[in-house]
């Protein structure tokens, strides 16, 4: 009849949001749905097309035959190269948990901000959470301008590399085109179908130059050899990426075993000499303590230093301080430890430790009588009285 229309797609399946309404996407499929969205937006990128308000309900899951197909929808505040800044009567426009720092800050937007809210996106589907959220909106929005990203707790190290990379706050350092995020993406899910299914993971630029291996650690429940004055454990934070200055590094931690030495008997031989010197004065004999009493639990203090300053140290899931530290922990608390070592940019690292107690007996020091032997008073040779 002449009248104008529009045709549209009819689709069928759910959105992002409710999908995360179920629960996190597991690690493998979250890259694959990351990956499709890169592609999607590299494509308006390319026709300086910004989608400005990228978010779960904006994108669609689909499924044709055995094909999971991610559709990027409602670019409904795009703009593009010439677009002017996204603000109007004071107001900052876009999804306050998706947008970039530099749209919190009100400045002008390029494709860039895209990349973020996609790293955020990623985030959120391996995490079940987005990295920031506030009681209110300018709460959330400070944190994306000022905050520290929270490192991943249930994705590879690959691929906590790539979201520092992707939700770095400055742009410029940021990754910069949607055509690089999908191939780093892509390098991701190699590397985790690599760890899933055993294998050693393929070279590229998440992996490249990471050690395959730290060598054996001491174990902490072994015998130890005993170094008087040592005090570990300690850690290192390591470069392994040099393509450039700010590409992320991986932290390696290396543990050595806790050296405590308990020097009881030394001790109480003091003690005694001590005594009896002082009964010989006043004429009247003393009994001496033994070497078996009961002495307060020593602490262990652990030393922590890494090469990149203010690295966050957690021990049991509480933070304790920011390196270089020490850890205070009872010697004989036999409890196994978790130390974690964080710091934004970095991968977490791990580690199960527990202090030792040695118990075995030291020999006499030079110059000392054993315990029970003569002990020489005024010249005259005393014999000490055997404790009861």
């Amino acid at each position: 009849d002449g009248r104008p229309y529009m045709v549209m797609e009819l689709l069928t399946g759910e959105s992002l949001t409710d999908r995360l309404e179920r629960g996190r996407i597991p690690e493998l499929h979250a890259l694959q749905y990351a990956k499709q969205i890169a592609e999607s937006l590299s494509e308006a990128h390319e026709h300086d097309v910004y989608h400005r308000d990228l978010k779960p309900d904006n994108l669609f899951i689909e499924t044709v035959g055995v094909t999971t197909v991610v559709k990027v929808l409602d670019f409904g505040i795009a703009g593009g190269a010439d677009a002017l800044r996204l603000t109007q009567a004071g107001e900052v426009f876009g999804t306050p948990q998706y947008m970039s720092p530099e749209q919190c800050n009100g400045q002008k937007l390029d494709h860039r901000t895209d990349i973020y809210s996609l790293g955020v996106i990623l985030y959120e589907m391996i995490e079940g959470r987005p990295p920031f959220s506030a009681e209110t909106p300018m709460a959330t929005m400070l944190k994306h301008v000022r905050a520290k990203v929270p490192p991943l707790r249930s994705g590879h190290p690959a691929t906590n590399r790539l979201l520092m990379k992707a939700l770095r706050k400055d742009r410029s350092k940021r990754i910069q085109s949607a055509g690089r995020f999908a191939e780093l993406i892509g390098q991701a899910i190699a590397v985790v179908r690599a760890a899933e299914e055993g294998r050693t993971p393929p070279a590229n630029d998440l992996v490249r130059n990471t050690p395959r291996s730290l060598g054996a650690l001491p174990s902490a429940s072994g015998p130890q050899a005993m170094v008087p004055g040592q005090m570990s454990p300690t850690a290192t934070l390591a470069t392994v990426d040099a393509e450039d200055k700010n590409r992320g590094m991986i932290i390696l931690l290396a543990i050595a075993a806790v050296s405590v030495v308990v020097i009881a008997a030394v001790l109480a031989a003091n003690a005694n000499s001590e005594q009896e010197t002082a009964s010989a004065t006043d004429g009247a004999e003393t009994e001496g303590t033994t070497g078996t009493e009961a002495l307060a639990l020593p602490l262990s203090r652990p030393l922590i230093t890494t090469n990149v300053a203010e690295a966050e140290v957690w021990l049991d899931g509480e933070k304790k301080c920011i390196t270089p530290c020490q850890l205070e922990i009872p010697v004989g608390d036999e409890k196994t430890h978790e130390i974690v070592l964080r710091k934004d940019g970095y991968i977490d690292v791990t580690q199960n430790w527990r202090p030792l107690t040695v118990t075995d007996e030291l020999p006499p020091m030079p110059d000392m009588k054993p315990l029970g032997g003569d002990i020489e008073v005024g010249g005259k040779s005393k014999r000490k009285k055997k404790p009861r």
